[in-house]
């Protein structure tokens, strides 16, 4: 029997199906310990809440002006952080501001990843002069800095939420392909995949079957780790004018407008930026801890 075939043959069985149940536990428990990855989390989870339940949670219509009510102070007429300079209720623009921004965060991070993942994978399992061609071309890209990518492609293809998380996917492709690209090449050298091809597995079945599979942990990782760049970069689109359009929420334009008020009326600036700060570091925290707990040397 191969050594493969006698890999697949334990799978199911009590004891395979222990020692992973004992994995989860440790990387749970690895997880746990750390409480900047545990605020990290609980941050993450409420968040996404509140992105969630924006309709039930936000207590006025985001859009809707009162022009009796312009730039009310926080505490104020009824307005828990006040309005802005066309009598918004800001708690309102922030709860639907969420849902925006991650909404471009996330989406961007999966675009990138469904895109990089397959171009990774090909150039680290048949190497030779594919893999030339797609890193030198990989490098070429990453000279640039990615929010300066993000926004030259936003500029191109025209504000829009849709366009800007096409520009957010499309900027973070190289550096995805690089690692799943590094990661290919760990396991293709592996016995297990040796095995695979020897026993005359074909190119499909061992790509999807044996390494993919086995890359999950650190792509899952990168994921977590890329979504707080992309939605700093989705704020900066936001700021400069080419992502989400008014009058949709977001952090970002938020920010662009209060700079016109930001010695009167601080706190339209201070907010939105809170909520940036708050997001990207929960996202960060999140990630660090899940890299530590996916670390191969508690499997």
């Amino acid at each position: 029997m191969s050594a493969v075939s006698a890999d697949v043959s334990i799978v199911g069985h009590p004891v395979h199906n222990q020692v992973h149940v004992e994995k989860r536990y440790r990387r749970l428990k690895v997880l746990l310990r750390r409480p900047t990855a545990l605020a990290g989390g609980i941050g993450v989870v409420l968040i996404i809440a509140v992105a969630i339940l924006a309709p039930l949670i936000s207590p006025y219509n985001p859009t809707a002006s009162n022009f009796s009510d312009l730039f009310s102070s926080p505490f104020s007429t009824g307005h828990l952080l006040g309005t802005d300079q066309l009598g918004r209720d800001t708690l309102s623009r922030l709860v639907y501001g969420a849902r925006s921004t991650l909404e471009v965060g996330v989406l961007a991070t999966i675009v990138g990843t469904i895109v990089a993942v397959p171009v990774g994978i090909i150039s680290g399992y048949y190497r030779g002069f594919v893999d030339s061609i797609i890193m030198r071309i990989t490098d070429v890209i990453l000279a640039f800095p990615f929010l300066v990518i993000a926004v030259g492609l936003a500029a191109i293809f025209g504000p829009s939420l849709q366009n800007a998380i096409l520009a957010l996917g499309i900027a973070q492709i190289p550096s995805v392909i690089r690692i799943s690209r590094g990661e290919t090449l760990g396991l293709r050298e592996q016995e297990f995949i040796q095995a695979a091809i020897a026993s005359g597995a074909s190119d499909f079945s061992v790509i999807f079957r044996y390494l993919l599979p086995n890359m999950m942990s650190p792509l899952v990782v990168q994921a977590s780790i890329a979504i707080p760049g992309a939605i700093l970069g989705s704020a900066l689109l936001s700021f400069l004018g080419v992502g989400v359009q008014p009058p949709t929420p977001a952090w970002g334009s938020m920010l662009a407008t209060a700079q016109t008020y930001i010695y009167q009326d601080y706190w339209l600036a201070v907010l939105p930026g809170i909520a940036i700060l708050v997001t990207t570091l929960s996202f960060n925290f999140f990630g660090d801890g899940l890299r530590d707990a996916l670390d191969p040397s508690l499997s």
